[in-house]
């Protein structure tokens, strides 16, 4: 069933693709079209190879056991990316489908974002349209899609050369997503609502100013998101926590017992396993196990449970966004 619904949302990615891919239509185009998750989804044409196609959509997001995420205490030298790896394996794969971990990292993602934004608008102005943006903001243009598609376990080959529109609407989708993540950790979104409906006269008003008070209403609200994912965990510090969630820290379970867990329970999808280190339920097929899954390098051993439609990106790793 979930590959059934994963090739229809495919293909209507795809036919849906040509309605996006017009830059002069810029943000009001995705803004009307994104009404929902699955219209983010489509929106990303804007942003994504096709080709690239989606990895895998994450199931749907159980309740995390918050009482159980806040049950552990840390010493407060442990670091952000050591305490993740510490908690016991079943706290991890709560932790992994809690709505407040993933509005964590989109949130900042939208800051991010934001903050490209503002330069490029302000950069625009300095050296005239239709003039190439410096190096360094493709880099980051190009870091900003790959660390979404990481969170939302997408597979991606390269993005798009940067250009204002194709920003603006990388900005577009991750004020859409943060709305989302925000009513699905039942969080108040109206301060993300109103960046979704302000974000599309200030960027084409080319005000940097306007731009950049969105920004400042962006910050605060990411900061709030990380610490109440912080709390949830009960960890130390929050310097890091998103680095480490995008880098796939809650995702190793290369040397973790998981003899209480049901090999075949879509939330696993994205974990790291390891032939020589996971342990599995008695009986577990591991064979079947590897056939579900993708090796990280040859003769690694290491493998992600989970495939990625055919395609040329590469797998990819991260906090379900």
């Amino acid at each position: 069933m979930a590959d059934e619904w994963l090739s229809r949302e495919h293909g209507e990615f795809r036919l849906g693709l040509a309605r996006f891919l017009d830059p002069d239509a810029g943000l009001s185009e995705v803004r009307a079209q994104a009404g929902g998750h699955e219209d983010v989804v489509r929106g990303l044409g804007l942003v994504l190879d096709v080709e690239g196609g989606l990895a895998s959509i994450l199931h749907a997001e159980d309740e995390a056991d918050s009482g159980d995420l806040a049950d552990r205490e840390w010493m407060p030298e442990a670091d952000v990316a050591e305490a993740l790896r510490a908690l016991p394996a079943r706290q991890r794969l709560a932790a992994r489908k809690d709505p407040a971990i993933a509005a964590c990292v989109s949130g900042e993602l939208l800051v991010r974002a934001l903050e490209l934004l503002d330069d490029l608008v302000r950069e625009e102005k300095r050296l005239g349209a239709g003039e190439a943006f410096p190096a360094p903001y493709a880099r980051r243009f190009a870091d900003l899609a790959r660390d979404y598609a990481r969170a939302r376990r997408f597979a991606l080959a390269e993005p798009p050369a940067l250009t204002l529109p194709a920003a603006l609407n990388l900005a577009a989708v991750f004020a859409r997503t943060f709305e989302h993540d925000l009513g699905e950790a039942r969080r108040p979104r109206d301060d993300a609502h109103a960046l979704t409906d302000t974000l599309d006269a200030a960027a084409r008003a080319r005000d940097p100013e306007r731009v950049r008070a969105y920004d400042l209403v962006a910050r605060p609200l990411a900061d709030s998101l990380v610490r109440d994912a912080g709390r949830r965990l009960h960890l130390p510090t929050t310097d890091g926590l998103v680095a480490a969630l995008l880098d796939g820290t809650l995702d190793d379970f290369t040397d973790a017992d998981l003899t209480g867990v049901n090999p075949n329970d879509p939330g696993l999808n994205g974990i790291q396993w390891s032939e020589t280190g996971t342990r599995w339920p008695p009986g577990t097929d591991i064979e079947a196990l590897r056939n579900r899954s993708e090796e990280v390098s040859p003769y690694a051993r290491v493998y992600v449970l989970g495939r990625r439609p055919q395609g040329n990106a590469r797998a990819s790793t991260g906090v379900g966004v």
